[in-house]
């Protein structure tokens, strides 16, 4: 509710009110208010000039167009009345009416505080009918029923201003944090009726006890903290390694299919096949018909387009040929051109090149990219059960030791954050290398600087820094390596280099394949020589036979023996024919068998070539995936709950001038307190899962941190996951390095704080006791230590018994019918944060001015009378009695009008 407070006072003391409730705004205690000098009303009534206080400027400002450029829900008109000096009425008449008409039908509490002093002069001030006509005590105590102080005379405006300006705060409803006016909703007492009023006010600043418990309940250092599990304890795993290990084979077994591919089977041994002996007899005759006819590459060709051997022969040449080589070469070979080894992303650029020609060879669709944000929805899930012990995903167990679960101690043991990196890279090795920092989760990147680092160590110029930076990555390692994201690292690396392994040797089988001698050329050649060997045989035989005739005709030997001789030679010539031709054959069909078998071989291996080189984009996608990822789950982890500041600053220590029934007093908690307290809260705040909501918080912010690159993931955070990673400059890209730069954070802690603030002012408020055992206030300008109970003196807590005003202000009258008892009380007490305000104001019956001491401490019900009437007498009725003889003497009644006697 907006409200506005005016007050309205004269020169004298009230000015010492004015100062004095400057000082407490400064102090940050009480809400901005208006303050009108009376001479200012009437001078200029059409720009009401007014002064403004806030946090202690005063501001000069005129009241019609504070009126008219504010919205009012209530106004508060406030008139001081102190001392000889009055305000003029029809100043208070014409700010009245100026309020009340132009506030834009605000309500109004209208308030006259009258500032009187047992025995000081004033201007007899009376009650103004309409108004709530207050008589501010003249006394100090420390609260409710106890002993009080009168106050003296005295019309010193610092000495006035200093013991009522608060009791004005707490009538008018200007304290901050506490909503405390007892007369707004009090209905204004008819006639020229007063009140006395006092208030005591009490507040209690826990800024310094917060912000301890603050820091040692929410910044947790890198230590996670153990949540509480109903029923059993939660432990820290000793053994990370294993810890870490198993989260990640569980997770990797859970989606490794995802970047699996299938791989074909090698051919087995062709079995021979079942003939029968004709049918061998008409091949082999077939055979030896096509050799007569000098024609076998026919039927070799027709045997060879079986086995599609031709086919093969022609797509192997066109896929590896010279310019194909130089492309994979570079890759497999595993050193570019000036001598360094390649870094993964060539791999992933080799892969691409010569899967986009087998696919173009081959005229096979291209493959869709695998959707992998399942698997870094159960990544992020992992992490998140390695930290808080709480199962999300099935197949991801927590951590077990024995009957209980388990965490990981630290964030850097489940994957390290920003702050985690290796930096200790010297100037020369820095520029050398053009690199600053190596991040902990990147696994190749780190292999990749330790490589560079040992070619440098022979550098003779920055060869000592070399090796000196080597030792120190090397230690650095050591302790990060066995960390989960390390650990789910290392699955995927090692799985892209077992991949890589495999291209490369079936890259080098297809490349030896592409040079073997082709079945044509293999073909031709057996020929000619079977040729040659039938030639041979011919030529021999037949001058055998020719030289066995010329014998007979010439009758050197008879035709009986050379006619046998002839014949022997042609079936000699025909079984060595025979013989050449059976065996060529054998040695046809081998061939042949051969080239079938390496045809399905070489088939088999291009389409395990294409899977494994699906599987190298698809690695170093995941790899780039795993990157961001890990970036900003290290730095979520490392803060889950964002920034731990303070919200709240330390209010201004008020060291002396504030009377008894005022007091600021600040909690000071020991460090062990504060440790006691927090660990208390932790058992209630940090339950098994309390990270889920922080993380879900940072998921669904995502979109609206990125800005117009975000409104996709702004509309479904789903898309995030499955976004490019690492060197895309996609979404995901964008925001993990946001995220680990930290523009980006977590935004838990605020709500964490205050579900803590609920719970100490809640079901566990004897907490706030433990941490506020003792708090500290300035009483007279000496610091005091008391317990709180003492300090709030039963201020904001309703009174028990009967309470009176100092009874110096009172007639006698006054005071023998108990109209200095206190009749009504209004108490507010406000928890602000583990601190507090208390508010108690108390005021009498409805007064009129003959009930109070006049200024210089006569009663004014006392009528002195100067001297004694004189009354006239009746005589007396006489009676008779039965004793006659008895005199008696007569009783005379008075006569006085009004009187009976």
């Amino acid at each position: 509710m907006s409200v506005l407070t005016v007050f309205l006072a004269a020169d004298g003391p009230a000015q010492g009110v004015r100062d004095v409730l400057r000082d407490l705004s400064a102090a940050g205690l009480v809400s901005p208010y208006l303050w009108i000098d009376d001479s200012a009303v009437l001078a200029d009534s059409t720009r009401l000039r007014a002064r403004e206080t806030s946090a202690g400027t005063d501001t000069a400002v005129v009241l019609q167009d504070v009126l008219a450029s504010r919205r009012i829900d209530r106004v508060r008109i406030c008139v001081l009345v102190a001392g000889a000096t009055q305000v003029d009425p029809e100043s208070v008449r014409f700010v009245s009416e100026l309020l009340t008409s132009n506030s834009g039908g605000a309500r109004s509490s209208r308030l006259r505080l009258l500032l009187r002093r047992p025995g000081a002069e004033d201007g007899g001030a009376t009650a103004l009918a309409g108004w709530h006509n207050l008589l501010i005590a003249p006394e100090d105590s420390r609260g409710p029923g106890t002993g009080h102080e009168s106050l003296a005379p005295t019309a010193d405006p610092l000495a006035v201003g200093r013991h009522a300006a608060p009791v004005i705060a707490g009538v008018t409803g200007l304290w901050n944090d506490a909503q405390h006016a007892p007369f707004d909703d009090e209905p204004v007492l008819p006639g020229n009726a007063l009140r006395v009023v006092r208030s005591y006010y009490r507040r209690l600043d826990t800024a310094r006890a917060e912000h301890d418990l603050r820091s040692e309940l929410l910044d947790f250092g890198g230590l996670m903290p153990l949540p509480h599990d109903a029923g059993t304890n939660v432990l820290y795993a000793d053994d990370v390694a294993s810890a870490t290990s198993t989260m990640a084979r569980a997770l990797w077994r859970k989606h490794s299919a995802l970047l699996s591919g299938e791989r074909a089977d090698a051919p087995g041994p062709v079995e021979p096949r079942t003939i029968r002996f004709v049918q061998a007899l008409r091949m082999f005759f077939s055979f030896l018909f096509a050799v007569l006819r000098n024609a076998p590459a026919q039927w070799v060709a027709r045997v060879a387009n079986r086995a599609s051997a031709s086919v093969a022969s022609a797509t192997q040449t066109t896929l590896f040929g010279s310019s194909t080589r130089g492309a994979y070469r570079v890759v497999v070979g595993g050193v570019d051109a000036d001598g360094h080894k390649v870094a993964w992303t060539d791999y992933e650029a080799a892969s691409k090149q010569i899967g986009a020609m087998l696919d173009a060879a081959g005229a096979t669709p291209q493959p869709v990219t695998p959707d992998l944000s399942a698997l870094w929805r159960d990544y992020a899930r992992a992490a998140l059960t390695l930290s808080d012990a709480s199962e999300r995903s099935a197949g991801l167990p927590p951590v077990q030791v024995g009957a209980h679960r388990a965490i990981l101690r630290t964030a850097a043991d489940v994957i390290p954050s920003p702050g985690d990196r290796f930096t200790d890279i010297p100037g020369m090795v820095s520029a050398t290398l053009s690199l600053h920092a190596v991040e902990p989760a990147d696994i190749l990147g780190v292999t990749e600087t330790r490589d560079r680092l040992r070619e440098l160590e022979q550098d003779p110029t920055i060869g000592l820094d070399a090796r000196r930076t080597s030792s120190a990555l090397a230690a650095w390692w050591s302790r990060k390596q066995r960390s989960f994201a390390v650990s789910f690292g290392s699955i995927l690396t090692s799985r892209l280099d077992a991949t890589v392994n495999e291209s490369r040797v079936l890259l080098e089988r297809l490349d030896t394949s592409e040079q073997r001698q082709d079945l044509a050329e293999a073909c031709a050649e057996q020929q000619a020589h079977m040729f040659r060997r039938v030639r041979i045989a011919t030529v021999l035989f037949l001058l055998l036979a020719v030289a066995a005739g010329v014998f007979a005709w010439r009758e050197i030997i008879s035709w009986w023996w050379g006619g046998p001789a002839i014949a022997v030679c042609v079936l000699a010539w025909a079984a060595v024919v025979a013989i050449v031709c059976q065996r060529t054959q054998q040695f046809l069909e081998r061939l042949l068998v051969e080239r079938d078998a390496a045809a399905r071989a070489d088939a088999a291996d291009r389409a395990n070539l294409r899977v494994a080189l699906r599987e190298i984009e698809h690695l170093t996608g995941a790899y780039r995936q795993f990157l961001s990822w890990s970036r900003a789950l290290g730095a979520f982890l490392a803060e889950p709950l964002g920034a731990s500041e303070q919200t709240r600053t330390t209010s201004r220590t008020v060291g002396w001038g504030l009377p008894r029934h005022t007091a600021i007093a600040s909690g000071t908690p020991s460090p062990e307190q504060v440790e006691r307290v927090a660990e208390a809260l932790r058992r209630d705040l940090f339950t098994v899962g309390w990270l889920t909501d922080p993380w879900d918080t940072v998921l669904g912010s995502a979109g609206a941190a990125l800005g117009t690159a975000g409104h996709d993931i702004d509309r479904d955070p789903g898309l995030l996951a499955a976004k490019p990673g690492a060197g895309s400059g996609s979404a995901l890209d964008e925001w993990s390095l946001r995220f680990d730069q930290g523009t980006i954070r977590a935004t838990g802690a605020a709500v964490l704080w205050q579900r803590a603030l609920a719970e100490l002012t809640g079901t566990r408020e004897e907490l706030v006791h433990g941490l506020l055992e003792t708090v500290e206030y300035f009483d007279g300008g000496a610091p005091r230590r008391v317990g709180v109970d003492e300090f709030a003196a039963g201020i904001g807590t309703s009174s028990v018994g009967v309470a009176f005003f100092d009874r110096s202000i009172f007639s006698d009258t006054a005071s023998t019918k108990g109209l200095s008892a206190v009749s009504g009380e209004t108490v507010t007490r406000v928890r602000v944060g583990c601190g507090l305000v208390a508010v108690t104001t108390q005021y009498t019956d409805g007064l009129s001015d003959e009930d109070l001491r006049s200024a210089h401490g006569h009663r004014a019900d006392v009528v002195e009378m100067q001297q004694i009437p004189e009354f006239e007498l009746r005589p007396a009725r006489q009676t008779s009695t039965s004793h006659d003889s008895v005199a008696r003497t007569p009783f005379v009644v008075p006569v006085v009008d009004g009187l009976n006697f």
